[in-house]
């Protein structure tokens, strides 16, 4: 039997990336489920029906109000905020990304009123849901609902949308930015081998010579006398696990656990192939941070400003800091090597900046980082560092690294530019 919620006109949605959603009423602080999620909280999430768990505090909550009457956006008839998700390879359209929640629920929803035309039972003789089970024994209906829905769903936005998916152009965000664009002329191999863009010189005959742009350009920067790291995101994970590994791993925060995790590469894994690590229930969240300041601030007070002292405690803290860095997959002699030349480049005061930067919101800032370092060495001296991100004629900004180029200009001030290598010329392959 469903509860009325009258007293409940005023609700915040608890997080918006669970599935069956929760709500928290304003005033009086219940936690609530809507009843239009019945078959959602019984047959297929039924270890989420009565807890939930707090989007910025990563708290777990318990629901005091499952199955109420008119809590959920489309039962109150508000529009929910848009929520949406990564681009991924097979969900990179702006429906997958938008309208990810409407598609996982509707096709679940739908399935289970077809298993019940169908005659199913939905749970066996012991109370138990049987929805896995129907869905692996009827996976072509499963699919074929999906897609119907996908469908609709693609329909319904094209009539009326129910986001705003409209976005700033690449050039308005390089622009508010003050990102310099570089060109550089290159001749593209056609027909793309493995459709990975491969380039050679202008004015090359040999296809066999081709490179991708990321090197295309490594080799231009190094015909201009720079040295070249290739950078990404693995060698900042590397730095800041081993940098702040004290931090996070800290005995005296209250809401530090030990998980276990798969072990990357078998190194400190028990006979399951298990790793413990001491990790805070809100690593990663802007909460993590907020609740920790005071600790944070005297952490980075710590860490050395000195670069040969920062370069001693990085290669101390390297050990008692892998099982950080392996759950950050951030754990090969690569990685390291590579962080501690990013440390060598860029200096002490740079490197804790981007510390206190990952530190505020780790899981919404580790990617997006650029693909080189570049800087010119004068003798012991790393001078004129340069984050640089490659693109090809075609390619696009992701939304990390949106993210990334905005924030370094409000934030880190991180010297950078983008490197655009266009296709100038083509060279046929065979």
């Amino acid at each position: 039997m469903t509860v009325l919620a009258y007293q409940h006109t005023d609700v915040e949605l608890l997080s918006p990336w669970e599935l069956l959603r929760k709500f928290v009423c304003v005033d009086c602080d219940a936690v609530l489920t809507c009843a239009c999620a019945r078959d959602i909280a019984v047959y297929v999430l039924p270890h989420q029906a009565l807890r939930g768990v707090d989007a910025d505090t990563r708290e777990h909550v318990s629901v005091t109000h499952p199955l109420t009457e008119g809590i959920c956006f489309d039962c109150r008839s508000v529009l929910p905020p848009a929520n949406p998700t990564a681009a991924h390879r097979g969900t990179a359209s702006v429906i997958h990304r938008y309208y990810w929640h409407e598609l996982w629920t509707r096709t679940r929803s739908r399935f289970l009123d077809w298993c019940r035309v169908e005659g199913l039972p939905l749970l066996d003789g012991e109370g138990h849901s049987l929805y896995d089970e129907l869905v692996r024994a009827h996976r072509g209906d499963f699919d074929r609902i999906g897609a119907d829905v996908l469908t609709e769903v693609r329909a319904w936005h094209a009539s009326e949308p129910r986001y705003d998916v409209s976005r700033p152009s690449d050039a308005d965000v390089l622009s508010a930015a003050n990102v310099e664009v570089r060109a550089v002329p290159g001749s593209y191999l056609t027909p793309s081998p493995q459709q990975k863009v491969m380039v050679v010189p202008v004015g090359t005959v040999d296809p066999s010579l081709a490179v991708t742009v990321e090197e295309f350009v490594s080799n231009d920067e190094r015909s201009r006398g720079h040295e070249v790291l290739p950078l990404e995101s693995r060698p900042v994970h590397c730095l800041f696990g081993t940098l702040m590994w004290i931090w996070v791993s800290d005995i005296s925060d209250p809401r530090c656990r030990v998980v276990y995790f798969g072990g990357r590469d078998g190194v400190g894994a028990d006979q399951h192939g298990l790793i413990p690590l001491l990790l805070p229930e809100d690593f990663g969240s802007p909460n993590h941070s907020r609740r920790r300041a005071h600790a944070l601030a005297e952490h980075l007070a710590f860490v050395p400003d000195d670069l040969n002292e920062l370069l001693w405690n990085y290669d101390y803290w390297l050990d008692p800091s892998r099982s950080l860095r392996q759950y950050l997959w951030a754990y090969t002699g690569d990685d390291e090597d590579r962080a501690r030349t990013l440390i060598t480049v860029l200096g002490a005061s740079k490197i804790k900046a981007i510390l206190e930067y990952l530190a505020a919101d780790y899981w919404g800032r580790y990617l997006g980082w650029p693909d080189l370092l570049t800087w010119k060495q004068e003798g012991p001296i790393s001078a004129e560092p340069m984050l640089i991100e490659v693109k090809s004629s075609g390619d696009r900004l992701s939304d990390d690294q949106r993210t990334w180029v905005t924030l370094n200009h409000q934030t880190l001030h991180l010297p950078f530019h983008i490197v655009k290598v266009h296709r100038t010329e083509r060279l046929a392959l065979g």
